[in-house]
């Protein structure tokens, strides 16, 4: 054999061998370091765990975190309060923002808890990413698309909101409820009317144009019922943060002053901030044109909330869609945890 042919055998078995060895260290596990919760109900704490390499059949990607929210439900979870359980030690999160491996920024989404999102590495399904340009805030991001789901996602595929009609948010003051004012505008709103108790808020919403009215609960009911009293006939849709007695109040005014009963109306229901249950008139139901929906993973695919919050993201990069933001370090995640936790900002945390 010539020494040219030998130096192409050589060079192809070499090739061949750092494939090899390529192909094996993807399937490595991998040390990193996480917010990590030991027992439930406490802080996570900020300490080194192996986490299993991506699994090839179940199309996952690895992706290096920039930047995780602490949500509602991140905190429900590691409580053990939630219906999603997971086995302990277990990293907290369930979504966040970072890169794949070949630099494409990305948002995920991860709802297996024991390996959550909290994490300096993550594995995650293809499917479960949306494409990010460069030049969106990834803290901006993380902050707003679990929010997203309650807000813009109610609104776009729950809702079905067209141009030119009136909302009616139910627990405006929240974060949540904010983002969905904002999203009932940029998704053709004519009129919105909050509601809620926090007056410098409503104030505030009412003084920048993102709502049109605002209506405080402030334990009269005579009032608050005067006041809906103005808007009610050209409600089209509820988004409805409280449930609890503040509904019931609503669907009272709606069945003693609604003229126009044949005019739709979508009631979705969001959160219960107010109460799990409510009294409901059957009566109410024969008299108007009222229809009832919740939001949220059951009553939605996967698919379809992430498609519709992908629509979120050039109104996120051109600030259209904003919120108030409070950020810390990874390492700081045990102290910080607790101190977070009632405060009125969206909480993110940063990974690096």
């Amino acid at each position: 054999m010539q020494m040219k042919d030998k130096l192409m055998m050589m060079m192809m078995t070499h090739q061949r061998k750092k494939k090899k060895i390529q192909f094996d260290f993807k399937k490595m596990s991998r040390r990193v370091h996480a917010g990590v919760v030991k027992v439930l109900g406490e802080s996570p704490v900020y300490e080194s765990i192996e986490i299993p390499a991506a699994a090839a059949a179940e199309e996952e990607e690895e992706v290096k975190v920039e930047a995780v929210g602490i949500h509602r439900i991140t905190r429900s979870i590691a409580n053990g309060q939630h219906y999603i359980k997971g086995e302990l030690p277990m990293i907290v999160g369930i979504d966040g923002v970072g890169t794949l491996s070949n630099g494409q920024k990305v948002y995920f989404v991860k709802m297996k808890t024991r390996f959550g999102t909290m994490s300096e590495y993550v594995h995650v399904h293809r499917d479960s990413t949306i494409a990010l340009p460069d030049s969106v805030d990834s803290i901006e991001v993380a902050a707003l698309m679990n929010a997203g789901i309650g807000s813009w996602v109610a609104l776009r595929e729950r809702a079905r909101i067209q141009n030119n009609e009136t909302v009616l948010i139910l627990g405006v003051t929240g974060t949540t409820g904010q983002l969905a004012a904002q999203s009932a505008r940029l998704l053709g709103a004519k009129r919105i009317i909050g509601i809620g108790r926090n007056t410098s808020i409503l104030d505030d919403l009412f003084n920048r144009k993102i709502i049109d009215r605002s209506i405080v609960f402030n334990g009269n009911d005579d009032e608050v019922k005067e006041q809906l009293n103005d808007e009610i006939n050209e409600i089209d849709i509820v988004i409805d943060y409280l449930w609890g007695k503040p509904a019931e109040l609503v669907l009272t005014t709606i069945q003693s002053t609604r003229t126009n009963s044949v005019k739709r109306l979508r009631w979705i229901e969001v959160g219960q901030m107010a109460g799990p249950t409510i009294q409901l008139s059957a009566a109410l139901l024969r008299s108007q044109n009222i229809e009832f929906s919740g939001n949220g993973i059951g009553p939605l695919s996967f698919k379809q909330i992430l498609t519709s919050l992908q629509q979120m993201i050039p109104f996120i990069e051109n600030r259209q869609l904003t919120t108030s933001i409070q950020t810390f370090h990874l390492k700081d995640i045990e102290q910080q945890w607790k101190q977070t936790s009632n405060i009125p900002q969206r909480v993110v945390v940063l990974i690096k």
